[in-house]
């Protein structure tokens, strides 16, 4: 650290006011005003106080929120609502851009469509899309494209409330429609650049600002006119396998639409570092071959009382999205300043950067997307058991305190 000097007007020189500016950590100076005897006002005493100063702009980072998403790849955080805006409700809080192609993210807030199916049945070659319902209600359909035209498949629908998925990987027909007038649907498109479909559908594909189907496959959006979505889906599913009436296992290849009802799918538990962590997983590296993984994680406070400082660091080799539902989630990134999320808000980690995590409040609950088949959840799971409740265990020891322990 530089020894800073003395000004002369804090020598020894009888009694006097004392003006010393010094660098601060926010405001780029600080002016500290004493009226003192300065025989009574040692020159160490003078030292200790501009060292503090030095010493919290060394320990302030940088900020890690920002108004808007990056188009570059590096940490942030962004609340809710905020991300790049198109029409009809749409904002991008994570692109390709920012993470560097692992994945984006789309936020669709907006109306129900009467009834009707809201997009054109299509199918994507490369690209997967996972449908979470955030808020209100929407319908989903899919099916398999080869399997379709082969008619040795079964049409699945189900209408997805808040916290239920629907997984579609690529080479699947699908389409959705939003069922309430306030609805908010969260898409997860993997790999990134996605979005760059919906950029050009804003602006009007073609010459003259018209919507061309022809333009369609550069997207890698390729329309099913044929496909007719089922109409009579009965609780809320259309064709085969569980829903809110039994567990949701995840299936054993990708292939298919996968369904993940809100607490019906399968979870393991991890208590390493003092909490307790509920992995839930939608999708897995495993039934991505190796691209992205998604589901949600929730997580008891610290014991102690401490948060996300005291909680283990991580470094993991995907890049890290959580997205907050409830609850409230302290996070530190290398090198920047402390976050606090709480409903809806967004926080991105690149690849190799160390950060860590701890909820502040009791059951803090958040979807994560990790870019690549060994993110946070991989290791979490690896290390973990197997679970059956949508509660951690009630242990003082180690944070929980609600001792809500309800089974499904």
């Amino acid at each position: 650290m530089l020894k800073p000097e003395v000004p002369e007007d804090c020598k020894f020189s009888g009694s006097s006011k004392v003006s010393l500016l010094v660098p601060g950590p926010f405001l780029g100076e600080a002016e500290i005003i004493r009226e003192t005897s300065t025989h009574n006002l040692s020159y160490t005493m003078l030292l200790f106080i501009i060292a503090l100063f030095f010493a919290a702009s060394a320990v302030s980072g940088a900020e890690l929120w920002v108004p808007t998403t990056p188009q570059s790849v590096r940490p942030y955080a962004l609340k809710k609502g905020h991300g790049i805006k198109l029409a009809g409700g749409n904002t991008f809080p994570i692109t390709g851009n920012s993470t560097g192609g692992a994945f984006c993210i789309l936020n669709t807030n907006a109306g129900g469509f009467g009834g009707g199916v809201g997009g054109f049945p299509h199918v994507h070659k490369k690209t997967y899309e996972n449908f979470y319902a955030v808020k209100g209600r929407v319908q989903l359909w899919g099916q398999n494209l080869d399997t379709y035209k082969s008619n040795t498949s079964i049409q699945q629908t189900r209408i997805l409330g808040p916290g239920d998925i629907g997984a579609i990987p690529f080479n699947t027909i699908h389409t959705f429609t939003l069922l309430e007038p306030d609805t908010q649907l969260t898409g997860v498109l993997v790999p990134g650049g996605f979005e760059e479909f919906f950029f050009n559908m804003n602006m009007g594909f073609g010459p003259g600002g018209g919507f061309d189907n022809s333009a369609l496959a550069k997207w890698d959006v390729y329309p099913q006119p044929d496909f007719v979505p089922r109409a009579d889906a009965v609780n809320g599913r259309g064709g085969t396998g569980n829903w809110y009436d039994g567990p949701n296992p995840l299936p054993q290849d990708n292939s298919a639409p996968i369904w993940v009802a809100k607490n019906y799918g399968p979870k393991w538990l991890n208590s390493e570092g003092g909490r307790y962590q509920i992995v839930t997983p939608f999708v897995t590296g495993e039934l991505t071959n190796g691209t992205f993984s998604q589901g949600t994680i929730t997580l008891s406070p610290l014991g102690g009382g401490n948060g996300a400082k005291g909680a283990p660091s991580v470094k993991s080799s995907e890049a890290t999205a959580f997205m907050m539902e409830e609850g409230e989630l302290e996070v530190v990134v290398e090198g920047y300043d402390t976050v606090s999320l709480i409903d809806g808000d967004l926080v991105f980690v690149p690849a190799n950067t160390s950060f860590s995590y701890a909820a502040t409040a009791e059951f803090t609950k958040f979807m994560y997307i990790a870019g690549g088949g060994k993110g946070l959840d991989y290791d979490l799971i690896a290390r973990g058991k197997t679970w059956d409740s949508a509660f951690y265990p009630d242990d003082e020891s180690i944070g929980g305190s609600l001792g809500r322990m309800v089974r499904i």
